[in-house]
C-alpha cells in the first residue's frame, strides 16, 4: 500500500482532485481538510525527523515527495536562514490566475513543514507567474518571514 501511495502518478492524480476543490470558494474548508489529512498520511508513512536548519528542512521536504518524482522537487539555493526550492510539476492551476487556490493547495506542503519544524512560503506560483514551475522558500518555524512576500499577496 505504501509503495502505491508514494507513486508520482498517485500524487499527480491527488493534486488534480485537490485543485478542482481549491478553485471553488465553496470548497475552501474541504480543501484545507483534505490537504491536511493527506499531509498527515504522508507524515505517518514516512516518519520524518524534525530538522534544525534550512538545508535539512528542504531535504526532508524533498524526501517526503514521491521517490519516483524527486526530479520535480529541486533545492536551488540555501542561505544561512532560507532554503529556496522549486516544483517543476505541471500544476493543474498553471495559467489560471487563481493564486488563492494555489495557497489552499499548498496547505499540504505547509502542513508537512510545520510538522518537522519549518515554514514554507510560495514565492511564485505557476497559477499566475507565467513560469512552468513554482518557487518556494523554507525557513525554521518561528523565524521572521517578513522579507518573503507570498505569491498570493503580490498584486
Amino acid at each position: 500500500m505504501k509503495k502505491w501511495l508514494e507513486k508520482q502518478i498517485v500524487f499527480n492524480g491527488t493534486l488534480r482532485v485537490f485543485a478542482f476543490f481549491a478553485k471553488r470558494k465553496n470548497f475552501t474548508k474541504i480543501t484545507y481538510w483534505a490537504t491536511q489529512k493527506a499531509a498527515h498520511l504522508n507524515l505517518f508513512l514516512n516518519k520524518p525527523k524534525s530538522a534544525s536548519n534550512p538545508e535539512s528542512l528542504a531535504k526532508s521536504w524533498q524526501n517526503m515527495m514521491p521517490p519516483d518524482g524527486q526530479k520535480f522537487f529541486k533545492i536551488t539555493k540555501v542561505t544561512t536562514d532560507t532554503a529556496y526550492t522549486e516544483i517543476h510539476l505541471h500544476c493543474p492551476l498553471r495559467g489560471t490566475g487563481q493564486v488563492e487556490a494555489c495557497y489552499k493547495l499548498m496547505n499540504y506542503d505547509r502542513t508537512l513543514m510545520k510538522a518537522i519544524g519549518g515554514e514554507l512560503i510560495v514565492l511564485e506560483s505557476q497559477s499566475n507567474s507565467g513560469n512552468n514551475h513554482c518557487k518556494l522558500a523554507i525557513r525554521r518555524k518561528g523565524e521572521s518571514i517578513d522579507d518573503l512576500i507570498p505569491a498570493h499577496h503580490k498584486k
